[in-house]
């Protein structure tokens, strides 16, 4: 098990120096790690280097673990808490609330550090109309058809709403910069934007962490937890809130990105069996690996313009969410 975090750890130092290194200019490790400890002194192409180094890509790459750790342990609480593997906040329409909640806050021009508390609140109100929707039979979790089909049209009504909004109330500029928004992408972030915002990505990871007994208990059963002295209302409504609060932040860095929540928490559990608060570790670092890895493909595979980072998470989750898919209605079936 420590060899296999070691290896999960190493690879992701790895992902994050080759966004470092990769790009329009391309650098050494050596050169890229001595630019960003350095004081950005010297010569007018050191001084050049050091800004591209420590003012875009560094914080572009922190940005995409930041985003790809919250979605990975919100799908993975998400999961636990409905016990239905398809659970992801893109799929069951927690970033969709967040999505419009964001563009609500734009459209009224707050600043960027209330962003998140607007995101929050969009994903907060989703969460429970698609929990209220998908409610199927006491003690039985939340049903997988239901889940899907709620996820899906609360999706769409407030993609519909956005597009009205913005329409009506937005300039032509305004509506263009929230569609490429949409589309999922982080070219541009900034340590302005990616420091207020991780800290709540900071207090949501902790407050998953606080809940892994929670959550194992809650993976025996409603009745089972409740009977082992777990309250096990309040639980869902603390796992639920942190769920949530991390999904709103990475959709405030973000945007739309889908299927980091479903793909992450598959790879952990295969890789560390029971353990909890190591899966939930694990999920946060592989998620982190996968929007790396997407984004590192988005500034580098067309070289004239880069490419929308939720499509590229759509080619790689959307295979795996089909597999995922027939899978469940086979054992539905058996």
């Amino acid at each position: 098990m420590l060899l296999k975090l070691s290896a999960l750890i190493l690879f992701t130092i790895a992902l994050m120096l080759a966004n470092l290194c990769l790009g329009d200019v391309s650098v050494s490790p050596l050169e890229a790690l001595q630019t960003v400890f350095s004081a950005g002194t010297g010569s007018g192409s050191a001084t050049e280097l050091h800004d591209v180094i420590s003012s875009i890509r560094l914080p572009r790459l922190l940005t995409a673990a930041v985003v790809g750790l919250a979605l990975a342990t919100s799908g993975y609480l998400l999961q636990a808490l409905s016990r239905n593997d398809l659970a992801d906040p893109y799929l069951t329409g927690v970033s969709s609330g967040a999505a419009l909640g964001v563009a609500f806050a734009m459209l009224c021009k707050f600043d960027f550090q209330s962003i998140p508390l607007f995101a929050f609140a969009g994903g907060i109100i989703a969460s429970f109309f698609v929990a209220f929707l998908a409610k199927g039979q006491a003690h039985y979790g939340l049903s997988v058809a239901k889940l899907l089909l709620a996820g899906i049209a609360l999706s769409s009504v407030a993609s519909a709403l956005i597009t009205m909004a913005m329409t009506i109330f937005g300039t032509q500029l305004m509506a263009q910069g929230l569609n490429l928004w949409l589309l999922g992408g982080i070219s541009g972030r900034s340590w302005a934007e990616l420091i207020p915002t991780s800290f709540y990505v900071a207090v949501g990871f902790v407050a998953a962490l606080a809940t892994a007994k929670q959550l194992s208990l809650l993976s025996l059963g409603e009745e089972t937890a409740s009977s082992l002295g777990l309250n096990v209302g309040r639980s869902q409504v603390i796992i639920l809130a942190a769920a949530v609060l991390l999904a709103s932040s990475a959709v405030a860095l973000s945007g739309m990105v889908g299927f980091v929540g479903l793909v992450a928490p598959h790879i952990s559990r295969r890789l560390f069996a029971r353990a909890v608060r190591l899966q939930l570790v694990t999920a946060g670092l592989t998620g982190a690996c996968l929007v790396l890895f997407s984004d590192l493909l988005a500034r580098t595979l067309n070289a004239s313009q880069e490419l929308p980072l939720g499509t590229l998470m759509a080619l790689i989750g959307g295979p795996f969410f089909i597999y995922l898919l027939s899978h469940s209605l086979e054992r539905v079936n058996q």
